[in-house]
């Protein structure tokens, strides 16, 4: 009966005994108000574990929809990084094959006029 709640192990061995008897206890004599607020709490204790393994569940579930989300979200990145780095490359030689191109203009126009 129960698991360790709220990381107290010394409450939680009490209330299990003191449930345990009461319980035993419940067809043979009366019970007081005291040992219905102790099985409440009990009750409550076990509501709460339950409710913490549940939690947990749902939170490794959610863990692993963000990892998968993460991961296809990395892939697209990656893609896209790559075809802007051909974008730029192709660019970038463009660029290069023009400022080459205009500079040797430059050369072959400063040679005429000045030296020609």
């Amino acid at each position: 009966m129960g698991d360790v709640v709220f990381e107290n192990q010394l409450f939680d061995h009490w209330l299990n005994k003191k449930s345990q008897d009461i319980l035993s206890k419940m067809d043979k004599e009366q019970v007081t108000t005291e040992d219905m607020l102790i099985l409440t709490l009990k009750a409550q204790t076990n509501h709460f574990h339950h409710m913490d393994v549940e939690f947990r569940d749902e939170f490794k579930k959610i863990d692993l929809r963000f990892d998968h989300f993460e991961k296809s979200t990395a892939l697209r990145f990656d893609h896209i990084e790559s075809k802007f780095d051909k974008k730029f490359e192709r660019l970038y030689s463009v660029l290069r094959w023009g400022f080459g191109l205009m500079f040797t203009s430059m050369f072959g126009l400063y040679i005429k006029m000045f030296l020609g």
